[in-house]
């Protein structure tokens, strides 16, 4: 959705409300659920693996947990999050608020968590965009505790292309924003283990 004013909380929970039945705008959904070589991204779409060390130990992977429980790897200089109380769960749908000289409100839905331990532990989840999405694709965030190494990093792994004409015209300067989007996440992430 674009418009030239902010949207306010009642259109932002109307618009949620509508999304919350609608389909996703991508095949092969849940595929970032694999490793990295077998992930099976469509035909059109970029992949993008981000990664960042947030620092070692349990203590930071505790806080790194709770950082994607609390929705803190979205930086807030560049996008909002309706609602940054909505739980971390399969089915969970969320917008996300972008101003780029114009406002654009774009839906997405919690497709899988990831709660594992072992040799290293990850948590996180990923999320699928909606048909009312300027882009199409997934997105995974997680965060890893190499238990041999005692090194805690924060991943990003998604696959998109543009869903909207305005995107597709202006895809150079879309692609630079997805870049940085990674990179501020990383820096919140940092942020939040840090505090």
């Amino acid at each position: 959705m674009f418009t030239l004013k902010k949207p306010n909380e009642s259109t932002i929970t109307e618009f949620l409300k509508n999304c919350q039945e609608g389909p996703y705008s991508y095949p092969n959904v849940g595929s970032t659920n694999a490793k990295r070589d077998k992930i099976a991204v469509p035909n059109g779409f970029k992949l993008d693996i981000y990664e960042i060390e947030l620092g070692s130990g349990e203590a930071i992977y505790q806080r790194a947990r709770q950082a994607i429980r609390d929705w803190k790897m979205f930086p807030s200089s560049m996008v909002s999050l309706f609602w940054p109380t909505a739980p971390i769960e399969e089915g969970t749908t969320v917008a996300v608020l972008a101003k780029h000289g114009f406002w654009s409100l774009n839906a997405a839905r919690i497709i899988y968590t990831i709660d594992e331990t072992g040799d290293s532990d990850r948590f996180g989840f990923a999320y699928g965009t909606l048909v009312e999405h300027l882009e199409s694709g997934e997105e995974q965030f997680t965060v890893r505790w190499d238990h041999e190494t005692d090194r805690v990093t924060y991943q990003i792994i998604v696959y998109s292309r543009p869903a909207h004409w305005l995107v597709w015209l202006g895809y150079p300067y879309a692609r630079r924003e997805q870049a940085r989007f990674r990179r501020l996440s990383g820096l919140a992430m940092l942020k939040s283990v840090q505090a």
